[in-house]
């Protein structure tokens, strides 16, 4: 692993063990926009280079309450993205699938989409106005929509109805295919149901992975149904055909 800065960010960098790189994977991180990388989003990045064969990108961006903001760091990662050989593969988890599914918008717009976008449970529709999340609520042992609500304000302020910096409103046009996974005691499972159904209605190919009785990034935990979802992004970008 190294690191360099790169426009006055941190990114980091883990190349495969074994052989030469097979692509790249650009990881954006959640932690609600006010966190930084945690020990499970370093143990995934690490197996994504180790299994995948590809070279993991992963940016420091700068946080909202340090004046980081939708506005500033999706064409950035944007930016960031085509400096690496493909095929590309934009990840994120949490308010970093927001990131990567907005830079997956903008590639897209500039005619060079990425091979993959995969999202693990992301927030997609920075209004939270989904009145079936208020239902979920009550099943969410860790999300709290007001909370959601405060930190959005801090990292989109007006931008919530921009239809790139909240990808809930984006025209889904032209994407490659999406890897999606939520878990139902998430209040962020509502919008990411509907916007599987709107991608798969703009004819995109999407992967979709929803499990019964679990809970936010249920796939970064070291539990067997997170086992299996990693073994299911590892395979879809090495681009074996989910069964």
């Amino acid at each position: 692993m190294s690191a360099a800065m790169v426009d006055g960010w941190r990114v980091f960098t883990i190349s495969p063990v074994k052989g030469p790189s097979r692509g790249t994977i650009m990881y954006l991180h959640g932690g609600g926009w006010i966190h930084e990388a945690s020990s499970y989003h370093w143990k995934l990045i690490e197996q994504l280079a180790e299994e995948t064969f590809s070279t993991v990108i992963m940016p420091v961006y700068p946080l909202a309450h340090e004046g980081g903001t939708a506005a500033e760091v999706v064409p950035f990662v944007t930016k960031l993205s085509q400096k690496y050989p493909g095929p590309l593969t934009l990840m994120g988890d949490s308010a970093g699938g927001s990131i990567a599914m907005s830079a997956s918008l903008l590639l897209r717009n500039e005619g060079s989409p990425a091979a993959l976008t995969v999202l693990i449970s992301p927030a997609l529709d920075l209004r939270m106005t989904n009145p079936e999340i208020d239902t979920v609520q009550t099943l969410d042992p860790w999300l709290v929509k007001r909370g959601q609500l405060e930190l959005v304000e801090m990292w989109a302020g007006d931008d919530v109805d921009d239809a790139v910096l909240n990808p809930f409103l984006g025209e889904l046009w032209g994407l490659s295919k999406l890897l999606v996974f939520s878990g139902t005691r998430d209040i962020l499972n509502p919008d990411t149901r509907l916007f599987v159904e709107q991608a798969r209605s703009a004819g995109v190919d999407v992967e979709y992975h929803e499990k019964a009785g679990h809970i936010h990034v249920y796939p970064l935990l070291p539990i067997p149904e997170g086992k299996q979802a990693r073994r299911q992004i590892v395979q879809a970008i090495l681009g074996i055909p989910a069964p």
